[in-house]
């Protein structure tokens, strides 16, 4: 299916088959999860090649995400070297801290997992039932026109895998209406993915399961702080979710990647059960990185670190607007952000095109390969899992990002759309940059 966008006077059309799990078009390039790894492999292998030739200074983190597995000094000792009393020992100090961050009390459990990712999948698997439906209560997407809403593609894939059927929901009536037709076994909700999920739609979509009996399951990756925080909302258990999990390296924790869940003690028996048949469960030393990061996280403190964050991206984005236009979006403690058709739309223009055969994902993964290869920004698109949002977002959390100034990143960002805008009509020369070796130079 091709795509028509009206930009004033211009016409501009390229092909946009969006896949409503992964939330955009695959690419004609980056055709499927295969291809995006070794895109993904090849941007590793260039952030490598950046390290061994101009250290840590050649490298910004501009996407936020960390991976800090330092333990806390509590782990040593001859007690956290035997496999199942070193689980329990970080088990006890993690359920307490988890219940502060998440909510919940003794009637709730916690679990570590070593992916958020593999909470996800086994929450799901642990509680679908076989044929069922199960209602993804998401975002609207801030183009209706491309897509309807949009979550993180873990819980779909994982509803498939569970042999049930996916039903993207964005408001409480068509909630209360597929619940209506019976047949649910999980209202699944993501409440912070490319937007915040108002308090209102998530509060009901807690009664209704409450009242009718069925499990709520709250994806709060970034939420359990973006909603706090950020919209001064209640935690996902004080509105009446059954079960919640967060990410432990984003958004103001800077712990491990890995997944935390807080749930009813009844459902997190069968969820604990299927985690140790998949194997999805964090070891001891990660459920210590995380017990450490919870320590380290207070709400004021946080509140300190988002005002912080949103003198920086507001600075950034009074940069970047009069270069880019309405394209570019800004949220205080979200970053500056374009989004992935908005991205095709700069270069497309830049290039002169009204037609392209390319997708959305070929462009803004080739925009960040760019920024990778030649200024040393990491990014999501470039970096991040196959099926991770393609959108672009420069996050000033992390302090090698904070070492550059705006106008800096902001060049950074306009030389990477006229490079790819002036090789876009080549195909080996867009696969030199998406996959080409990691001392290669950008095509002229």
């Amino acid at each position: 299916m091709a795509t028509t966008l009206e930009r004033g006077a211009r016409t501009l059309r390229y092909p946009n088959d969006v896949d409503p799990v992964l939330g955009y078009a695959p690419g004609r390039i980056l055709t499927d999860d295969l291809m995006d790894y070794r895109s993904e492999q090849a941007a590793e292998a260039v952030l490598l090649h950046r390290y061994r030739t101009h250290g840590l200074a050649g490298i910004h983190n501009v996407m936020m995400l960390v991976d800090n597995c330092r333990v806390p000094d509590y782990f040593k000792g001859a007690e956290y070297e035997e496999r199942y009393l070193s689980q329990k020992l970080s088990e006890e100090r993690l359920d307490r801290l988890a219940k502060v961050h998440l909510g919940g009390d003794e009637s709730f459990r916690t679990l570590a997992f070593n992916r958020t990712t593999a909470a996800n999948l086994t929450v799901i698997l642990a509680l679908v039932r076989k044929g069922s439906v199960v209602p993804y209560l998401v975002v609207p997407y801030r183009k209706p026109g491309v897509l309807k809403g949009h979550g993180h593609p873990s819980v779909p894939r994982a509803v498939e895998l569970a042999q049930a059927e996916t039903r993207i929901v964005t408001t409480a009536p068509e909630l209360q209406a597929l619940v209506d037709a019976g047949n649910v076994s999980l209202i699944t909700v993501c409440a912070s993915y490319r937007g915040i999920l108002d308090v209102e739609t998530l509060r009901a979509a807690c009664d209704l399961g409450r009242t009718r009996s069925i499990p709520v399951f709250v994806d709060d990756a970034s939420g359990a702080r973006l909603r706090t925080i950020g919209e001064r909302q209640p935690t996902a258990i004080e509105l009446g979710a059954d079960l919640v999990v967060t990410s432990t390296e984003k958004y103001g924790l800077t712990g491990p990647r890995a997944g935390l869940v807080v749930g009813k003690q009844p459902l997190m028996e069968r969820i604990g059960a299927k985690s140790a048949v998949l194997g999805t469960e964090a070891r001891p030393s990660v459920v210590a990185s995380i017990v450490r990061c919870l320590e380290e996280f207070t709400h004021e403190g946080g509140q300190a670190v988002y005002a912080e964050w949103e003198r920086r991206h507001q600075e950034l984005y009074e940069v970047a607007a009069p270069v880019f236009g309405d394209r570019v979006f800004w949220k205080g403690y979200g970053g500056v952000s374009i989004m992935v058709e908005d991205i095709m739309e700069l270069a497309m223009e830049r290039a002169g095109l009204e037609e392209s055969e390319w997708a959305p994902v070929d462009i803004s993964t080739a925009v960040a390969m760019v920024l990778l290869r030649k200024h040393g920004y990491m990014t999501i698109p470039a970096l991040h899992y196959p099926g991770a949002s393609k959108s672009l977002m420069i996050h000033l959390a992390q302090p090698s990002a904070q070492t550059l100034a705006p106008k800096e990143i902001v060049a950074a960002l306009d030389d990477a759309f006229t490079t790819v805008a002036r090789i876009m009509r080549s195909r080996e020369k867009l696969g030199v940059l998406l996959f080409g070796p990691p001392d290669a130079p950008i095509p002229d």
